[in-house]
């Protein structure tokens, strides 16, 4: 087994690698003797994660193809959009970590979001802190999914039974709101799935748990 580390030099990207989050200080690669090629070669970032965390630390969760930059340390910020694809790609691994997780290491990092903007009626422009997310339902109440578009700026996913999956959306929504605090955030529902509106309904008082409709019967 062979092995050479390669130092990066900053500005560092930041990185998803493999549910860590860390600046990409170097990479190692490894390869075995009978590989003649750089095709047998793997490679892996080794990353500085911030805060109490040493720098250096092998991300061996994932190989560097299976990473994906977050943004640059010269300019710490990233879109919400860009940022959601981050968590939907999240929710695709094995074993996926919660948003809330990913942004505190992101804020140790000093990385910012970049809001929205919208106008008032004047015309002049804002910095945006109510998002309308669009969730879409497929299958039965034994057995659903539910997810949102991550073009709205915010990525939701949950599967199983309804009762289930609107625990897991309410979860979601408030941890996106904890996180975003201090900016005022504001997240509300719709859907274009009508039979599914009692969802959006309950998300959007904050309910804690998912209650029938009195004709739930004749809705599913």
């Amino acid at each position: 087994m062979n092995n050479n580390i390669l130092k990066l030099k900053a500005p560092y990207n930041i990185i998803y690698a493999g549910g860590r989050i860390g600046k990409h200080i170097a990479t190692l690669t490894v390869w075995d003797d009978d590989d003649m090629d750089v095709f047998g070669a793997r490679q892996y970032p080794m990353i500085d994660e911030g805060g109490e965390l040493p720098a250096g630390a092998l991300a061996c969760e994932a190989e560097l193809q299976d990473c994906r930059v977050i943004c640059n340390e010269r300019d710490p910020r990233v879109t919400l959009r860009w940022l959601a694809k981050i968590v939907e790609y999240d929710m695709k691994q094995e074993e996926p970590v919660e948003f809330g997780y990913m942004w505190e290491r992101l804020e140790l990092l000093g990385v910012k979001p970049i809001w929205d903007k919208a106008k008032d009626e004047d015309g002049e422009e804002y910095n945006q802190n109510v998002y309308k997310i669009s969730l879409s339902f497929d299958g039965t109440h034994d057995h659903m999914i539910a997810q949102s578009y991550t073009i709205s700026g915010f990525y939701f996913y949950a599967r199983g039974t309804v009762e289930e999956v609107y625990k897991e959306l309410h979860y979601q929504h408030g941890i996106y709101e904890s996180c975003f605090y201090n900016d005022n955030l504001v997240i509300e529902f719709k859907t274009p799935d009508g039979w599914e509106q009692r969802i959006v309904d309950l998300l959007n008082k904050r309910k804690e748990s998912y209650t029938p409709a009195e004709n739930e019967e004749e809705l599913i």
